[in-house]
C-alpha cells in the first residue's frame, strides 16, 4: 500500500516538473487591472510591496496590491485569529504606487476589499518546509476565503518563499540542521506536495527559487538583509520580478525599471534569476556567468577608493557607501573602470556623521567631504537607544584571487577629550591587523598589505575598539579606504 502511494506521488511530481512552464499565467495580462491578494507575514511584504507595481506599470498593467500582514505569521496562527476574530492584521495596500496601512484589521474584510483576481497563502518560513505543519489550516482557510470572495474569477496559488542565508541566526533554522541547502529542498518538496493536496491552486510564485538562483551569481549569498528577511534591493527586486512574470507570463528580463541604487548588472542578473525560477520552479538555475564571471579576473587599473556617509559623495573617484544599501555591486576605482568586486555590510555600522576634520595631511588625499564623514560603532555602556555592538563588519566579495591588495584605513572624530583607538583586523587567506588612533586624527591611518583573498574571493574586514580606547562608550569608526591591488 505504501509503495502504491509513494508512486503514485511521484507520478505526481513527474507531472508537475513537466508541466512547469504551463504555471505561467497569461490571460491576466489582457486585463485593464490586476488585483492581487497575499495572505501573509513579512515575507509576503518583503515580495509584492514595493517593486512589483513599477515593475507591472513598465509592461502596461496596472496593478492594485493587497497585503493582509502580520509578521511571523503561520497558517495555523492565520486560522486562530481569523476563528477569534483577532484584530491582528495590517492591511497594506498599494494603489497607484502608494501605499496605505491600515491597523487592527480582520481577515474577513481584507478578504472581501476588492474583487481580487489573485490570492495567495504561504507557510511561516521557519515551518515552510515541515508538510506537517501545513494541515489542516491551509485548508480551512482556503475555503473560508472562497466563502466570501467577491471575485468570481479569483486564482488560488502559493507563495514559495526563501531559504534563510546560510550564516541566519533566526532560530527556526535549526528545523533544516542550520544548513540552507537542507531547507531549500525542504521547501520545494514542500510546495509540490501542497500542490497535490490543492488542485485548486493554480501558481506557484518560486520566489525561493529564483533566491537561490540569485545566489549563485557573483551576487553570492547576499540577498537577506538579516539572515532570513531579503536584502531591501537586490533580494526584494528578485522576488518582485519573479511575481510579475507569474502573474502576466511576461519576462522581467531586459526590464529598464531598477530600485535606486541597483546598476544594470545587477538589476540584470536578479531579473535572470526571477525569469529561470518562473520556467524551472523546483530546480535551481546556475548564474555563475551572469553579470561578472564567478571568479573575478578584473585587475583594477588605479587605487580603489571608498567613502563612507549619510550620503554619496559628489566626486566620481570614490565610492560612497552609505546605511541606505546593504551591498554594492558597482564598485570602480579611480579610473572610473568597474572593478567586480562587492562591498556587504555584513553587520552594519550603528549611526553616521559628519564630525571628521575638514584637512588632512595623510597620504590618501581625501576631500573635505571624505575625511569629515564617517560610519561609528560604539562596544561599552548605552548610547541612546542602539545596542552597543563589540565591532561592526564588511565584506569585500568576488576579489580577484590572483591578486594582493593593500588596505589603508582613515578613522577620526574631531573634539574629543580621550582616546578613541580603532582597530582594523582583516581576514583573507591570513588574519591582520592594525590600529590608530581617531580622536582629533588628521595625520594617521593604519596601513595592511599584502592581503590575499581566500579562494572563493572574500576579505572580512572587523572594526572594533583598540585596547589603548578609552572612551566611555568605547566608540569606534571609518571615514574612508583605499585599495590597491598587485600581483
Amino acid at each position: 500500500m505504501k509503495k502504491g502511494v509513494l508512486m503514485l506521488v511521484l507520478a505526481v511530481l513527474t507531472t508537475l516538473f513537466a508541466k512547469a512552464q504551463e504555471e505561467i499565467i497569461t490571460e491576466p495580462a489582457r486585463k485593464d487591472t490586476i488585483r492581487l491578494l497575499t495572505i501573509g507575514n513579512s515575507f509576503s511584504q518583503d515580495a509584492v510591496e514595493q517593486y512589483l507595481y513599477e515593475l507591472a506599470n513598465e509592461v502596461g498593467i496596472h496593478m492594485i496590491i493587497g497585503n493582509a500582514y502580520k509578521g511571523g505569521q503561520s497558517l495555523e496562527q492565520h486560522w486562530s485569529d481569523l476563528t477569534l476574530e483577532h484584530d491582528v492584521y495590517e492591511y497594506r495596500k498599494v494603489v497607484n504606487g502608494i501605499r496605505t496601512n491600515t491597523p487592527h484589521a480582520l481577515l474577513p474584510p481584507i478578504i472581501t476589499d476588492e474583487p481580487w483576481d489573485f490570492i495567495s497563502f504561504q507557510q511561516a518560513s521557519h515551518y515552510s518546509g515541515l508538510t506537517t505543519t501545513y494541515e489542516p489550516f491551509l485548508s480551512q482557510l482556503i475555503q473560508f476565503t472562497d466563502s466570501i470572495k467577491t471575485g468570481q474569477d479569483v486564482r488560488y496559488g502559493w507563495h514559495m518563499t526563501w531559504a534563510y542565508s546560510k550564516d541566519s541566526n533566526h532560530g527556526g533554522f535549526a528545523n533544516y540542521s542550520r544548513s540552507q541547502e537542507v531547507m531549500y529542498d525542504s521547501i520545494r518538496y514542500a510546495v509540490q506536495w501542497a500542490r497535490i493536496l490543492h488542485p485548486e491552486f493554480s501558481f506557484n510564485v518560486p520566489c525561493g527559487t529564483a533566491i537561490q538562483n540569485a545566489r549563485t551569481s557573483y551576487l553570492g549569498d547576499n540577498l537577506c538583509r538579516d539572515g532570513y528577511h531579503l536584502d531591501l534591493k537586490f533580494g526584494r527586486y528578485t522576488a518582485a520580478c519573479a511575481w510579475l512574470e507569474t502573474l502576466t507570463g511576461i519576462s522581467p528580463v531586459g526590464l529598464s525599471y531598477r530600485p535606486e541604487g541597483v546598476d544594470y548588472t545587477a538589476a540584470h542578473a536578479c531579473q535572470v534569476a526571477a525569469h529561470a525560477a518562473v520556467q524551472n520552479p523546483y530546480v535551481v538555475t546556475n548564474l555563475r556567468s551572469e553579470g561578472f564571471p564567478a571568479q573575478n579576473d578584473i585587475v583594477p587599473t588605479g587605487l580603489v577608493k571608498i567613502n563612507f556617509a549619510e550620503r554619496a559623495y559628489e566626486g566620481s573617484d570614490w565610492n560612497t557607501i552609505t546605511p541606505a544599501m546593504r551591498t554594492y555591486t558597482w564598485i570602480t576605482d579611480a579610473n572610473s573602470n568597474v572593478t567586480g568586486i562587492t562591498l556587504t555590510s555584513s553587520n552594519a555600522f550603528l549611526g553616521t556623521n559628519t564630525n571628521g576634520p575638514t584637512y588632512t595631511t595623510t597620504n590618501m588625499l581625501m576631500p573635505a567631504d571624505v575625511s569629515r564623514t564617517c560610519m561609528w560603532g560604539y562596544a561599552d555602556d548605552s548610547f541612546g537607544n542602539l545596542k552597543p555592538k563589540a565591532s561592526c563588519t564588511l565584506t569585500l566579495g568576488h576579489m580577484n584571487p590572483e591578486l594582493e591588495y593593500d588596505f589603508t584605513f582613515f578613522a577620526s572624530r574631531q573634539d574629543c577629550q580621550d582616546l578613541r583607538e580603532t582597530m582594523f583586523t582583516l581576514q583573507g587567506e591570513k588574519i591582520y591587523t592594525d590600529d590608530v588612533e581617531a580622536a582629533n586624527n588628521t595625520s594617521h591611518s593604519a596601513y595592511i598589505k599584502n592581503v590575499r583573498p581566500t579562494t572563493d574571493g572574500k576579505i572580512v574586514i572587523n572594526v572594533a575598539p583598540g585596547k589603548k580606547n578609552y572612551s566611555k562608550n568605547r566608540f569606534y569608526y571609518l571615514n574612508a579606504m583605499t585599495i590597491k591591488a598587485h600581483k
